[in-house]
């Protein structure tokens, strides 16, 4: 994440807000100024999802798909049935029209 969507994410956060960013989708670059930072106590944490040991992404994972689980992730999710239904779904994602996340089904 970065770019605009990351500029508008500091923008939207409230009083003493936490925003997390783990790559670079859109772009690297970040337009904002400091003062988002400074006159609403909000915080940035990147988070390095390559380095990562083995042993904390299982953790993360396994809470991931228990603990932390959304209730409402069936209601965002869509079930692609092979790898060629991803050029419309990326299509709508170049232009900023896609919402939700989307699982490709694969089968041996």
């Amino acid at each position: 994440m970065g770019g605009n969507i990351l500029s508008t994410a500091i923008k939207a956060t409230r009083y003493g807000g936490t925003i997390t960013c783990c790559g670079n989708v859109t772009s690297g670059e970040l337009h904002t100024s400091i003062y988002p930072f400074i006159l609403n106590g909000i915080s940035l944490l990147g988070i390095d999802s390559v380095n990562c040991p083995t042993g904390l992404r299982l953790r993360i994972w396994d809470k991931l798909a228990g603990d932390w689980k959304l209730d409402h992730l069936e209601t965002i999710t869509t079930e692609l049935p092979n790898l060629e239904a991803l050029n419309e779904r990326i299509g709508l994602i170049l232009q900023g029209k896609h919402r939700g996340r989307d699982i490709v089904k694969i089968s041996n």
